[in-house]
Parts: C-alpha cells; sequence; structure tokens
C-alpha cells in the first residue's frame, strides 16, 4: 500500500472482491432504495416539466394572469423550471441505472452466474450519480458565496 498527500491508496487494476451474505443483503436493500428514489426522482422531472410548460404557456397569453411590472409570472420562471428538470434528470437516471444493474447483478449471483461486469457497471453508475451531485452542491454552494458577496457589496455602496 503506498501513502500518498491524499491518503492511503491500493492499485486496483485487476484485483477482485468478494461479497457475501450480510453484504449482498445490504446490496439489495440500497438497490431497493435507490429504485424507489429514482422512480421518485422521475416523478419530480415530470412535475417540473409540466409545471415548467404551464407557465411558459400561461405568461405568453395575453390574459388576466400576467401580474405586476416586476413580472412575477414572467416566462423566465418557466424557463427555469424546464433547465432545472433537465439537470436534475440526470443524478436521478444514473440512480436508476444503479439500481438496475444491481439487480441484474444480484439475479445473476442467485442463480450462480458470474455477476461481476454487471455490478462494475452499477457501481459505475453510483459514481456517477455521487460525481454528479458533489459537484452541482460545489457549484451551487459557489453561487450563494458570489450572492452574498454581492449583497454585502451592494449594502456597503448603499
Amino acid at each position: 500500500m503506498e501513502t500518498t498527500p491524499f491518503g492511503n491508496y491500493v492499485e486496483i487494476k485487476d484485483q477482485k472482491i468478494e461479497l457475501e451474505g450480510a453484504t449482498l443483503l445490504h446490496l439489495n436493500e440500497i438497490r431497493k432504495w435507490t429504485q424507489f428514489l429514482s422512480i421518485l426522482g422521475f416523478l419530480a422531472v415530470g412535475l417540473l416539466l409540466f409545471v415548467g410548460v404551464l407557465l411558459l404557456i400561461t405568461t405568453s397569453l395575453p390574459t388576466v394572469m400576467q401580474f405586476d411590472q416586476y413580472g412575477i409570472l414572467s416566462p423566465w420562471i418557466g424557463i427555469f423550471y424546464i433547465v432545472f428538470a433537465g439537470i436534475y434528470f440526470f443524478p436521478v437516471f444514473y440512480l436508476f441505472k444503479f439500481s438496475k444493474y444491481a439487480k441484474h447483478s444480484l439475479m445473476q449471483i442467485d442463480s450462480g452466474g458470474s455477476s461481476t461486469e454487471l455490478m462494475a457497471h452499477a457501481i459505475g453508475y453510483l459514481k456517477k450519480h455521487f460525481r454528479f451531485v458533489g459537484i452541482f452542491t460545489i457549484v451551487i454552494l459557489a453561487v450563494y458565496l458570489l450572492v452574498i458577496i454581492g449583497l454585502v457589496i451592494a449594502f456597503v455602496i448603499r
């Protein structure tokens, strides 16, 4: 095992790991929860798209729905919902793919087959999910920081 400034790591090329009993049961339970959460996520994406399109339609019509001069029901809110649905789709999709590949892998274990490649795909999608969520969290925190700095500057200038 080599030590780096980032911690310990092991060269994992051509290494194997065997999962047994309780670990497989835990993995199966994780798979079920990720499937549930991904289905809820797809429903949320659909709802965001529906509301976004509905807002775009209602704000483009010259009706009573046009609010005040500040544009509380401006088309930008609908566009924001649609863009957010597009962004939110990817981590939900990766979570769903993890669940799907993990299920197929665990089913092959039950039938006595080799499931190493399927589990590698499953873990790969889980990695993509968490990488996306992590990067998105960093971006949102940076935006919050910029907004706070902007507000402080605006307050000081006044």
